[in-house]
C-alpha cells in the first residue's frame, strides 16, 4: 500500500527537480551572459519581459499539443530537451549579442515546453491530496540545488562552460527519468476543491486567471530589483534558497487545506507594500530578496495548483499549465513596468494599491466560488448517468464515452473492450450523432460544460 502511493509522488518531484534545475541552470547562465555584453537595464528587459513572454509561449504550444493529442507528450519533451541542449552551447557562450539574445530566447521557449510537461505529468499521476507537496518539494529542492551549484568554484560557475557539461547530465537524467514506471495515483481524500463543478469552465478560468495575473503583476513591481543590482555583486541563486523553503512549506500547508493555501498566498501581498516602503532604507537587498522569494514560494504554489486542479477535476490535461502561463505573461508586463516607472516609487506604490484591490475583488469571488458551496454538487457518477440518459446512450456508447472522456485514443479503447478500432469508431460515429457533436474534442467540452 505504501509503495503504491510513494512512487508517484517521487516520480512527479524527481521529474519537476530535474527539470527546473536544468532549466534554471541554463537560464541564469544566460541571464549572467547577457549581462556580461549589454547594459544592466537591456539585460533586464531581454532577460525578464522578453524571456518571461518566450516561456509562456513555450507552455501554450506545449498545451496546444496536449489538446490536438497529435504527438505523445513524452515524445514532445524529449525532443525539447535535445533542442533546449543544443541551443543552450550558443546562448552562453557566443560571443555575439544579437546571437546571444536569439539563442537566449530560444531556450527560453523551450523552458516553457518543459515546465507545460513537468506539469502535466503533476496532474495526471499525483493524487489530489498530495499534488502540492509533490511540486513544492521537486520546484524547492531544485533551487536549493541551483544555489549549491553557485558555490561550485568560487562561485564563478554560471559564468564558465562547466555549466555547460553540468546541464548535459540534468539533461539526460531528466530523459531517462522519463522511463521511470509509475502508476497513477488514486487520492485518498476528496479533492479539495470539490466544489469546482458547479462553475462554468470559462467563468472559472476567467476568475483563476485574472487572480494569477494581478498577483504577479504585483508580485514583480514590488519585488523589482534591477540587474544593476546583481552587478553590485548580489547573487540571485543565494537568496532562492529562501524560496524553496517557502516552495516546500507550502506545499506541505496547500495539501493539508486548499483554502489555506488560499489564503497564504493572498496574504503574500503584502510583503511588496513593506518592500516598496523600506526601499532606499539602510537594509541589505539580500533581506529584501529573502523574504520576497519566502513569501512568493506561496503564491508561486497557489498559481500551479489552482489550474492543475481545474485540470484534473474537469479532465482536460491541457490546462495543466495555464497557471504558470498566466503567471510569466504576468511577470513579464511586471518586469515591463518596473523598469518604466524606474525611480518613481511614489507611482509604483499607487499602481501597487491598485493592483492589491483588484487582486483582492477577484480572489474574494473565487474563493466563494471555489471553497464555499452553494448547494449540493452532483457526484461525477450522477454527471454521467444523466449525460448518458439525455443523450439516450447505449450501454457500450457508454463505455466508449467513459474511455473518451479519459483521452485514451481508438486503439486503446479497443484494446481495453476487446473490440477491432473500426468497431470503435462506429461507436464514436454514434455518440457524436446522438450528441451532436463535430468531433471527439467537442464532446468532451460538451460534457464538461454539464459539470
Amino acid at each position: 500500500m505504501i509503495k503504491a502511493i510513494k512512487r508517484p509522488i517521487f516520480k512527479c518531484s524527481l521529474t519537476i527537480f530535474l527539470c527546473f534545475l536544468l532549466t534554471s541552470t541554463g537560464h541564469l547562465s544566460w541571464v549572467y551572459h547577457m549581462m556580461d555584453l549589454t547594459s544592466a537595464a537591456l539585460s533586464q528587459q531581454i532577460t525578464m519581459a522578453a524571456g518571461y513572454t518566450a516561456q509562456a509561449a513555450g507552455i501554450g504550444i506545449f498545451s496546444a499539443f496536449l489538446r490536438y493529442r497529435h504527438i505523445a507528450p513524452r515524445t514532445i519533451f524529449i525532443s525539447t530537451v535535445i533542442a533546449y541542449t543544443v541551443f543552450l552551447f550558443p546562448a552562453v557562450l557566443s560571443t555575439s549579442l544579437v546571437g546571444t539574445v536569439i539563442f537566449g530566447l530560444l531556450i527560453s521557449l523551450l523552458c516553457g515546453a518543459i515546465a507545460g510537461y513537468y506539469l502535466y505529468e503533476l496532474t495526471e499521476t499525483a493524487g489530489n491530496d498530495r499534488r502540492v507537496v509533490s511540486f513544492g518539494i521537486g520546484y524547492g529542492l531544485a533551487t536549493v540545488a541551483a544555489w549549491l551549484l553557485s558555490l561550485i568554484d568560487g562561485g564563478s560557475l554560471y559564468y564558465g562552460k562547466g555549466v555547460i557539461f553540468i546541464c548535459l547530465a540534468l539533461a539526460l537524467l531528466s530523459v531517462l527519468g522519463t522511463f521511470i514506471k509509475g502508476s497513477v495515483e488514486e487520492s485518498e481524500q476528496k479533492p479539495q476543491t470539490s466544489n469546482q463543478p458547479l462553475i462554468r469552465l470559462r467563468t472559472l478560468i476567467i476568475l483563476s486567471g485574472g487572480v494569477v495575473l494581478l498577483f504577479s503583476l504585483l508580485n514583480n513591481i514590488g519585488f523589482s530589483f534591477s540587474t544593476s543590482e546583481l552587478q553590485g555583486g548580489f547573487r540571485v541563486e543565494s537568496s532562492r534558497v529562501f524560496y524553496g523553503v517557502g516552495l516546500i512549506t507550502a506545499g506541505f500547508v496547500t495539501d493539508k487545506s486548499r483554502k489555506y493555501g488560499a489564503v497564504c498566498a493572498l496574504a503574500a501581498l503584502v510583503i511588496p507594500f513593506i518592500v516598496l516602503a523600506l526601499r532606499g532604507e539602510p537594509v541589505s537587498y539580500t533581506v529584501f530578496w529573502a523574504i520576497g522569494y519566502l513569501a512568493f514560494g506561496f503564491y508561486s504554489v497557489y498559481r500551479i495548483i489552482l489550474f492543475s486542479d481545474i485540470a484534473k477535476n474537469r479532465r482536460l490535461l491541457y490546462l495543466s499549465g495555464f497557471g504558470l502561463l498566466i503567471g510569466r505573461i504576468g511577470d513579464a508586463l511586471g518586469s515591463e513596468l518596473s523598469v518604466f516607472l524606474e525611480g518613481n516609487e511614489k507611482i509604483k506604490v499607487i499602481l501597487a494599491a491598485m493592483l492589491f484591490m483588484g487582486s483582492v475583488f477577484l480572489f474574494i469571488k473565487l474563493f466563494q466560488s471555489l471553497y464555499m458551496p452553494t448547494a449540493r454538487q452532483k457526484s461525477e457518477r450522477e454527471i454521467f448517468h444523466d449525460f448518458s440518459a439525455e443523450h439516450d446512450l447505449s450501454a457500450r456508447e457508454r463505455e466508449v464515452l467513459r474511455l473518451l472522456l479519459e483521452n485514451k485514443t481508438n486503439k486503446e479503447i479497443s484494446e481495453v473492450i476487446c473490440v477491432s478500432e473500426s468497431t470503435v469508431k462506429f461507436h464514436i460515429h454514434n455518440l457524436l450523432s446522438k450528441t451532436g457533436c463535430k468531433n471527439r474534442t467537442d464532446l468532451i467540452d460538451s460534457y464538461n460544460g454539464k459539470r
